[in-house]
């Protein structure tokens, strides 16, 4: 278990809040639960991860300032006769990250004395960074896909692909952190 700190979120606020996001991102989520997901592109490959919440018609999602102010770009641009709001707000938040066999969970939990930022945690968990996002890559192609992606919740954003290379066959190629704590795509 490992603790990180978030100091950002990206608000999602408004009657159609709710279905805007859940259209979009490739995990389902129920009220007052925290999960990991993706944006993925149309082509399917992953554009964002991150940590998302549900209170009612609020929708937060944490991830870097970096990362939401980018994120809210990309929402802003599919937000057409949508009524929400979309705000980045500052503010503390810690989660408990839990790592079970090929499964990452997430709650949030008290303010914690060591705790991991943003970038230390794609490296303890290779998750990826926006780099290697930008180089192309696939849900499969990082080693979470049950934690981020529900293949049973129906249409999202890229979820045609993403389903194809689930049940279709095993990635080429997979996501990996190297010991001098950087990130590289590895032919599998």
């Amino acid at each position: 278990m490992k603790v990180l700190k978030s100091l950002n979120s990206l608000y999602v606020e408004g009657s159609d809040s709710y279905t805007f996001i859940d259209s979009l991102v490739s995990n389902s989520i129920n009220e007052n639960e925290y999960k990991f997901s993706y944006l993925l592109g149309p082509d399917g490959k992953v554009n964002f991860w991150f940590i998302f919440s549900r209170q009612n018609d609020l929708l937060k999602i944490y991830q870097s300032e970096t990362n939401l102010i980018e994120l809210k770009k990309v929402l802003e641009k599919y937000k057409i006769r949508i009524k929400c709001e979309l705000n980045i707000v500052k503010e503390d938040v810690f989660f408990e990250i839990n790592e079970k066999e090929d499964t990452l969970s997430v709650k949030p939990t008290n303010e914690a004395e060591h705790h991991l930022d943003w970038s230390n945690v794609e490296m303890a968990y290779e998750l990826p960074s926006l780099k290697i996002i930008e180089s192309g890559l696939l849900p499969n192609e990082i080693k979470w896909l049950e934690s981020f992606v529900d293949f049973y919740k129906g249409c999202f954003m890229g979820q045609e692909q993403a389903s194809r290379v689930k049940f279709r066959g095993n990635p080429r190629r997979i996501l990996k952190t190297l010991p001098n704590s950087t990130q590289e795509i590895v032919k599998k």
